[in-house]
């Protein structure tokens, strides 16, 4: 399996050179509520689906991570920066009104290393991720693909209609990720409640 060159990504709080990571990683196995779902890539990982439909399926690095420069480091920054964004996959079904890409401990909990998301400006984040606490500008945007178009809105947000949807996710590179992390995507639908999709450990 080929391995990717040292890169920088992007940690809240933190800026720091990476080792090498290869370029796709094997999913950990995740546990899932009493409304679990089978996620289709892989029989080990189980994700959360909303009463109405509304899931995160998959999550893997883009064959394209660090080759390409769509977006900053700033809330809402969708133009290049001059730096390699580092990339994911991920199948989602919606409506989904943002998405969070963040770090987790082996449970799949938040550990406040590494975060990015789709929030803007003084839009609050849900409550198990900060609240009022939490503001769309104190994190960095994360640009967000479907069939080679952007859905992000011109403010840097989203909203994801119902039913499946294979996008890419695209962040700038300002931090330092380790082998062995867990990351995450998790989706938030229009209350403010949220769903979680599967555990990428980092290899």
């Amino acid at each position: 399996m080929a391995r990717l060159p040292k890169y920088l990504v992007r940690v809240v709080g933190l800026v720091a050179p990476a080792p090498a990571l290869v370029f796709l990683a094997a999913f950990s196995a995740c546990g899932g509520s009493s409304n679990a779902a089978q996620s289709p890539s892989s029989s080990s990982t189980s994700v959360e689906v909303s009463s109405n439909g509304a899931s995160v399926r998959s999550l893997q690095i883009s064959p394209d991570s660090l080759r390409v420069d769509k977006v900053g480091g700033r809330d809402a920054y969708l133009y290049p920066d001059g730096l390699l964004d580092i990339s994911f996959v991920v199948d989602v079904t919606g409506p989904l009104s943002a998405l969070f890409l963040m770090s987790t401990d082996e449970r799949g909990e938040p550990d406040n290393f590494f975060r990015v998301n789709t929030l803007i400006g003084i839009e609050e984040a849900p409550q198990q991720f900060g609240g009022t606490l939490e503001l769309g500008r104190m994190s960095s945007g994360l640009g967000v693909l479907e069939d080679g178009k952007w859905i992000n809105k011109g403010d840097g947000s989203v909203s994801i209609p119902a039913g499946p949807h294979h996008l890419t996710l695209y962040t700038s590179n300002m931090g330092g990720l380790q082998s062995g992390r867990h990351l995450r995507v998790f989706g938030v639908l229009s209350d403010k409640s949220v769903i979680k999709g599967p555990i990428l450990t980092l290899p």
